[in-house]
């Protein structure tokens, strides 16, 4: 007795697994001339591509908004180092209920570094993150 009762081997390919069908077969004729066109796409008919348009709008030498919020950042770090901890939760505070400002008074779409969602989402994103982290550095022991 072999201990496999009941087992069989595989005879061929999955049952499911649609056959590979042969390549469409080329036309019999010359390709047709058509004239290679020179004008300019029209932005509505260009193809998008998600990842270019990330790129862009990602690009800090375009985007005044990263500079701005990076600096905000290090300076709150800086002022958490310098000063203390509590003097630099009050500046990163401040860097996020800024943001929220200009979120909500700059037009769509506005800045890229505080532009996730909705404007109304990302504004209230930015000052709950405020108001948390000035609750939080309020209370925070001296």
């Amino acid at each position: 007795m072999s201990g496999a009762a009941g087992v069989r081997r595989a005879a061929g390919a999955h049952p499911h697994t649609p056959e590979p069908r042969p390549p469409a077969p080329l036309p019999d004729g010359p390709a047709p001339d058509l004239p290679p066109s020179t004008d300019p796409i029209p932005v509505e008919q260009a193809p998008l591509d998600p990842r270019a348009i990330a790129r862009a709008s990602l690009d800090a030498a375009r985007n005044v908004s990263l500079w701005w919020t990076s600096s905000g950042i290090v300076v709150a770090t800086v002022v958490a180092l310098a000063v203390g901890t509590r003097a630099g939760a009050f500046v990163l505070a401040g860097v996020a209920l800024v943001g929220a400002v200009v979120r909500a008074v700059l037009p769509s779409p506005g800045p890229v570094a505080v532009t996730v969602r909705a404007k109304a989402l990302d504004v209230a994103v930015l000052v709950l993150l405020g108001a948390g982290v000035a609750t939080l550095a309020f209370i925070l022991p001296r």
